[in-house]
């Protein structure tokens, strides 16, 4: 144990300006590094399980990402509650079993919730029209094949096709709000202080690891 302690002291009077380099280097990194200004966030959630009535992007979670964390995208789908910038404080994600979740930072917490809320009502309001469209679609059709006389050769066809309607009527399902507009929490930003903190702590640690690692790697080879 002294033989260690001894090694550890003499590879600190050893390094010490490599130490003393380290541990004035990261706070000061940390100072400049790109970040936010301390202040706090409040983070909204809302969960939606998508359509089943092939959609060309309100059913296709993968391609609802994309389009609505981009900008213009956004606006062309939503222009009703699109804001400049919203984008970059929205945060839209899916799960494997096809519900789609956003995430909506404001600088208040009546701010976040009721954005989002605007975004969720405006989407499901779409979602909606849209799915009323192919479910008058399908029954138009239905009728049409109902009241239209069939010869002997269509006939088999025709009812076949009846029944393929029918069932994708069956199938079809709006969009489902799974977890209403909520607050998260609190998310606070790290400031200037923050980063140099977080940085002195890095570099004594770096240090430390510097001094006693080789220790460890000693004891080690000897077993």
């Amino acid at each position: 144990m002294k033989d260690s302690l001894k090694r550890i002291v003499g590879r600190l009077k050893k390094y010490v300006w490599a130490i003393l380099i380290i541990c004035i280097a990261m706070p000061t990194i940390g100072w400049f590094m790109p970040a936010g200004s301390g202040q706090s966030k409040y983070m909204a959630e809302a969960t939606i399980r998508l359509g089943n009535y092939e959609n060309s992007y309100l059913t296709n979670a993968d391609q609802l990402v994309s389009l609505l964390s981009n900008e213009t995208s956004f606006e062309q789908i939503l222009p009703n509650v699109w804001e400049e910038e919203l984008t970059d404080e929205l945060n839209v994600s899916t799960t494997p079993n096809k519900l789609l979740v956003l995430n909506l930072a404001g600088k208040e917490e009546e701010e976040a919730f009721n954005s989002l809320t605007k975004i969720v009502d405006e989407f499901m309001q779409l979602d909606q029209s849209s799915f009323e469209e192919k479910s008058t679609i399908i029954d138009t059709s239905i009728k049409a094949l109902e009241t239209e006389d069939a010869s002997s050769d269509t006939i088999v066809d025709q009812q076949r096709f009846l029944y393929e309607l029918k069932n994708e009527k069956l199938n079809l399902e709006p969009a489902i709000v799974i977890k209403d507009v909520y607050l998260k929490g609190e998310e606070r930003e790290a400031s200037a202080k923050d980063r140099v903190v977080l940085g002195a702590l890095l570099g004594i640690m770096a240090s430390v690891l510097l001094l006693i690692t080789p220790e460890f790697i000693r004891a080690h080879s000897r077993q």
